[in-house]
């Protein structure tokens, strides 16, 4: 049984688009960057046309206990989703980064409700643990707090890990710090890669799919799902792509290309 088997044999995981995740275990409900309306078209740039559907209206999600927010960018703490469910979901908690509390403040929750994301281990019921580890978006850069302003989280159920890696680049540091974490059965990964055409658009990218599978197979991850390849055209990844990347060797690792295709 994989790490993604363990929760799902209890619960559900489900992508929302980009690096939003829902995992529902019946008596805890995690939100991790969910991104929930057309606010990047709408306050940023008319032509990043969402390409997913949205899954849930932010206002319906009332029975939230966690939001993990992994970095400030507005696909990932959306102004137009984090205070809707905050209000919906009174009793949720929030954890971020510096920047992204600061940004929840602004929005006017209750600071009481935040906490760090910490590089320790910290309990959201239901057997499952989180702590966050750092991201290199695209460098690892630390907030006023001595914390990375981006980061991933790590995932632990039932002795199971699993790596939301959040956005991020590989580095040695990454790397490094993933290594020490090992082992890790599962990884989200980003292959929305950095290049010429979309630093010029001012669009920050990630792995491209080699890195993401290079990574993983250094990690000696067992199992892979690439995420952020879906939600804007301009910094899509085609899904034939990632396929014909995984068939071009032999990696040490299964794909799993969507939520339905995680065994229950």
């Amino acid at each position: 049984m994989t790490a993604l088997d363990t929760i799902q044999s209890n619960g559900s995981l489900e992508h929302l688009g980009q690096t939003g995740l829902r995992i529902d275990l019946g008596d805890v409900l995690v939100l991790i960057d969910p991104y929930l309306s057309h606010s990047v078209q709408e306050l940023d740039a008319p032509d990043l046309v969402r390409q997913v559907p949205i899954a849930y209206p932010p206002s319906s999600l009332d029975q939230v206990n966690w939001v993990l927010i992994t970095h400030e960018h507005m696909d990932h703490c959306d102004p137009h989703t984090i205070p809707v469910i905050a209000d919906a979901s009174p009793g949720a908690r929030f954890m971020a980064p510096e920047p992204v509390r600061r940004k929840l403040q602004e929005w006017g929750i209750n600071q009481e409700r935040v906490v760090p994301a910490s590089a320790s281990w910290t309990e959201l019921g239901a057997h499952l643990r989180v702590r966050a580890v750092p991201a290199a978006h695209p460098q690892i850069i630390k907030a006023q707090d001595g914390q990375p302003k981006a980061v991933g989280y790590l995932l632990e159920r039932n002795q199971k890990r699993i790596l939301v890696a959040g956005d991020t680049s590989a580095c040695e540091d990454v790397i490094a710090s993933l290594k020490a974490l090992r082992p890790i059965h599962s990884a989200l990964l980003p292959v929305n890669e950095d290049n010429f055409f979309r630093r010029r658009r001012g669009i920050v990218g990630n792995m491209s799919v080699r890195e993401a599978f290079g990574l993983a197979a250094e990690l000696e991850v067992l199992e892979v799902m690439p995420v952020h390849w879906d939600l804007f055209a301009i910094n899509s990844t085609s899904p034939d792509e990632i396929k014909a990347v995984y068939a071009s060797q032999p990696w040490p690792f299964r794909l799993v290309m969507n939520a339905e295709d995680i065994s229950l």
